[in-house]
């Protein structure tokens, strides 16, 4: 079978310039959320160090409750006792937020099953057993990279044609894909792999066709012709020491030491980052790979325009039959890349696409959502509904020359224990002396900051607060710390800034990407400006390409000084977030040594409760570095046409999942 390459030509322009110019003057009205203002109580104290007091939370957070913490502010004291005022604040939770809590399995010895109980199915009740096309555009799908063995990036079209070994089924259990079973000791891993599973050409997907997958992309990449391993590679070699084909259907892998987050590093959980692909096709290297690129998955590539447009049909003999994963109900998927927000919902409600990803928020707020009353389900009340990922990323501030100081003491060439290179940072010329070394202007530019009135504002409710480095009902999560962001106090900012020297203001440069699938970065980045401005301080931000703004955390450069917005993808356990506070991260972020050994006896404990532990005393030290301040989760909407009848899919998600189980109208 050869891809067909094709040309952009599915827009209708007449179409969309209409619709657009709708959207637009849609997009200018401005709107408040719903949410009461925080009440503030004050009364006088005498207080020598920060004290906090906390009122106990249920485990879950509901909607719309609130959980209440009295925070002293910290006041720095040297033999005198300084008079402060106590504010007791009643935080506010983001709508739809709950936290569900996140177990790390160890061992899983059956099969868990995804119930799609209440959801229409295909052949029953009036629905059609099949139907012809659905059409989604989005936003972004990632890397455009077929080859799985060749992944230069993050992608999200594998799942679709490739296998991956386990995965979220739509309520969130790992369930089983092209494994059954697994089970995890501190030596290693043992996969029971489905019988039934097969590639597309007919060969078996067995034990022996993950061990090649495994091999190829951690070593033998240029036995077969390759000029650059996977992004996957690196992550292959650090978890695995040595693999043994069992039988037909068994692989035991032995790994370096205990490797208690090897199910979200390669395993399928959560963030989707390794997959696997027929062997017989991928050893014949990239060239040939290309021209026949059949897989595992329920999808075989028909069309192929790289960044643009893939037409995916229904492989109706696949081999899975679980209810969360087998033949979809329609025979082919086409799938759009739509940048621009207006374009991509003028398709939508047009209906030239059935399922848009990424509605913009300010017109997200006024669609019919399937939470008001199933979630998922087309609540038959309208042309247009949606549903919403919820936590699916977030975004930081981080002031990165204290750490570029600490670094650049070190000499080059060290490695970790892990036996990766060390990045070193040489400290930049003329920046010696600059504002944000001072704990205190950090402190005070976070303090600037209101974050419950971006949320409210241009953020439409859609964002939501956020006082942690990890990300809401992840495994390591704490409630209290998660729905407890820094307070707005512009007063204590000003005092701040005079206290170190800066009464008058200073100018700072800071930096952002767009990042596809992460709303609101541009809105936050123009109220930080006007908050700051109000405490004198000047910011001139660099907006960079994506690609280009990750890499500057790379290669040695952690060159966005003097503050940058850091953001990425929900991770289901915070283990996998921990390794970013090492100096030899691709995507750094602040650290010190103590930190960095925290996060290697982390990796090397299979004890939960310890691990919870251990995620809590990271986040503690890198909070009080007063280096990276957490400023808001991200949701992220879908929109659906009424030919949509259903979509099953997890709450909490970095990227859309489970296309293959959406039910549409003939």
């Amino acid at each position: 079978m050869e891809v067909l390459l094709m040309g952009n030509h599915w827009l209708s322009p007449k179409i969309l310039i209409y619709v657009s110019l709708l959207l637009l003057l849609s997009l200018a009205v401005a709107c408040g959320g719903t949410s009461a203002e925080p009440q503030i109580i004050e009364r006088e104290v005498i207080v020598e160090k920060e004290v906090i007091k906390e009122v106990p939370v249920e485990k879950q957070v509901i909607v719309r409750e609130e959980v209440i913490r009295e925070i002293i502010k910290e006041v720095p004291v040297e033999k005198e006792v300084i008079r402060e005022v106590i504010r007791e604040v009643i935080k506010e939770v983001p709508v739809e937020i709950v936290v569900e809590r996140m177990i790390v399995p160890t061992a899983q010895p059956i099969v868990k099953a995804g119930s799609l109980a209440g959801f229409p199915k295909a052949g029953e009740n009036g629905v059609p057993k099949s139907v012809g096309k659905l059409t989604m555009a989005t936003d972004s799908w990632g890397g455009s990279d077929l080859n799985p063995w060749q992944l230069s990036g993050t992608t999200f079209l594998q799942d679709l044609f490739n296998l991956s070994i386990m995965r979220q089924a739509p309520n969130g259990d790992i369930a089983a894909y092209w494994a059954e079973t697994f089970e995890q000791d501190e030596e290693g891993i043992t996969f029971k792999l489905n019988p039934k599973a097969k590639f597309q050409d007919g060969s078996p997907a067995d034990a022996q066709a993950l061990y090649d997958n495994f091999q190829a992309i951690g070593w033998d990449w240029k036995k077969y012709g390759y000029e650059n391993p996977s992004w996957t590679s690196g992550r292959t070699k650090t978890n695995i020491e040595s693999m043994e084909v069992i039988s037909p259907t068994e692989l035991r892998i032995t790994t370096k030491g205990p490797k208690p987050i090897f199910m979200w590093e390669l395993g399928g959980n959560g963030y989707h980052g390794w997959w696997a692909g027929n062997p017989a096709t991928l050893k014949k290297g990239q060239e040939e790979y290309l021209k026949d690129p059949l897989g595992g998955g329920p999808f075989s590539i028909a069309e192929w325009d790289p960044g643009t447009r893939i037409v995916l049909d229904r492989w109706d003999d696949f081999w899975a039959d679980y209810e969360w994963y087998h033949a979809p109900q329609y025979e082919q998927l086409e799938l759009l890349t739509v940048p621009d927000h207006a374009a991509r919902f003028a398709l939508l409600k047009s209906e030239q696409a059935d399922m848009v990803y990424n509605v913009p928020w300010p017109v997200a707020k006024g669609l019919v959502r399937s939470e008001d009353f199933k979630r998922g389900i087309n609540p038959e009340k309208g042309d247009l509904w949606t549903q919403t990922y919820l936590a699916n990323g977030m975004l930081v501030l981080d002031f990165n020359l204290a750490y570029r100081l600490r670094q650049s003491k070190y000499p080059e060439g060290r490695v970790d224990k892990g036996d990766v290179k060390i990045n070193y940072f040489a400290y930049p010329e003329g920046f010696e002396k600059d504002p944000t070394l001072d704990s205190r202007v950090r402190q005070a530019l976070s303090l600037a900051i209101d974050r419950r009135a971006i949320s409210k504002g241009p953020h439409f409710g859609m964002s939501f607060p956020i006082g942690s480095i990890w990300h809401a009902g992840s495994f390591g999560a704490r409630e209290e710390v998660v729905f407890n962001p820094s307070p707005y106090n512009p007063e204590r900012a000003k005092q701040l800034l005079a206290e170190a020297g800066y009464a008058d203001g200073f100018e700072i440069t800071g930096h952002f990407g767009q990042f596809a699938g992460r709303p609101g970065i541009p809105e936050a980045v123009d109220a930080i400006s006007s908050y700051w401005q109000d405490i004198g301080v000047k910011v001139t931000w660099e907006e960079h390409d994506p690609s280009d703004f990750v890499n500057g955390f790379r290669f040695n450069r952690l060159k966005w000084t003097q503050v940058s917005l850091r953001t990425w993808g929900r991770q289901d356990n915070s283990g996998r977030e921990a390794v970013l506070y090492r100096p030899s991260s691709g995507y750094t972020g602040v650290t010190t040594p103590d930190i960095v050994d925290l996060t290697f006896v982390l990796q090397r404990t299979t004890d939960v409760e310890e691990q919870e532990r251990l995620l809590a005393e990271i986040e503690d030290r890198v909070l009080a570095l007063n280096e990276t301040f957490p400023l808001y989760g991200m949701t992220l909407v879908m929109g659906y046409t009424d030919r949509v009848l259903a979509h099953p899919t997890v709450k909490f998600s970095p990227h859309f999942k489970h296309l293959d189980l959406i039910t549409l109208r003939d």
